[in-house]
């Protein structure tokens, strides 16, 4: 029983950390996009900060893969 219990914990805990994932996925993907439309910063600007969030956005899809978890793309 404790057993069954535990799986599906850990079953729970993948789904969690899955869905956390995927929103941080897609913040960052609206971000880039923000960072696209913006009319105030120059393009210097631009691709520095959008380099960053590039970065993060691989960090995010590598967990994932660490993980084993798929995520849905964003």
């Amino acid at each position: 029983m404790i057993l069954l219990f535990n799986k599906k914990d850990k079953l729970m805990e993948l789904m969690n950390y899955r869905e956390d994932l995927e929103i941080k996925l897609q913040k960052v993907t609206l971000a880039i996009q923000e960072v696209l439309e913006d009319v105030y910063k120059t393009e210097q600007e631009k691709q520095k900060i959008i380099g960053k969030l590039i970065d993060f956005k691989e960090a995010i899809i590598s967990k994932g893969v660490e993980l084993h978890i798929e995520l849905e793309a964003a």
